[in-house]
């Protein structure tokens, strides 16, 4: 399990700082831990760029690795970096960052904000391909499969969904 204050501490800290981009950590990085173990990865779409709202998507590396997705690895080398979609250096986080995620909820402007998101990505010259962060779903027909549609149709971008 996470060590939660000492993540929402590093985040207060990043937000004194006036900085709009910060990164959650599953756990505390050691200093002896190497940049090569740690796979960072931009999120858009949250309803909030709140520590809570970032710890939800953290969470789904976390269920995906219990549920055995061997890609996943270990879920404590993930950093999740929450970014609003009007965020103005999005180019600079395009060049940055090689893996992006859009947050998709089970609420009623969820639809809105995955393809506000897309769009930020498409216009930001970003990846072509992205994952699906979401909380557990029944199932991906509905929400899922129609915003995975409409971002290959209209956007150029695949969603990736995985179960679970």
């Amino acid at each position: 399990m996470s060590d939660q204050a000492a993540s929402l501490r590093q985040w207060a800290a990043k937000r004194n700082d006036g900085d709009s981009v910060t990164e959650t950590e599953t756990q505390p990085a050691s200093p002896d831990q190497q940049q090569a173990d740690v796979a960072q990865v931009v999120v858009l779409g949250l309803n909030t760029l709140t520590q809570e709202q970032a710890l939800q998507a953290v969470n789904v590396f976390h269920r995906w690795a219990e549920q055995g997705k061997k890609w996943v690895g270990d879920p404590a080398r993930w950093r999740v970096i929450p970014v609003a979609s009007d965020y103005p250096n999005m180019d600079k986080l395009v060049s940055t960052y090689p893996r992006w995620a859009v947050w998709i909820d089970n609420d009623i402007n969820s639809f809105k904000r995955a393809y506000d998101a897309l769009k930020t990505i498409k216009q930001a010259g970003g990846p072509k391909r992205v994952i699906a962060l979401h909380p557990p779903m029944t199932s991906r027909k509905g929400l899922l499969n129609n915003i995975q549609h409409v971002a290959r149709a209209y956007l150029d971008i695949d969603v990736l969904v995985f179960s679970g």
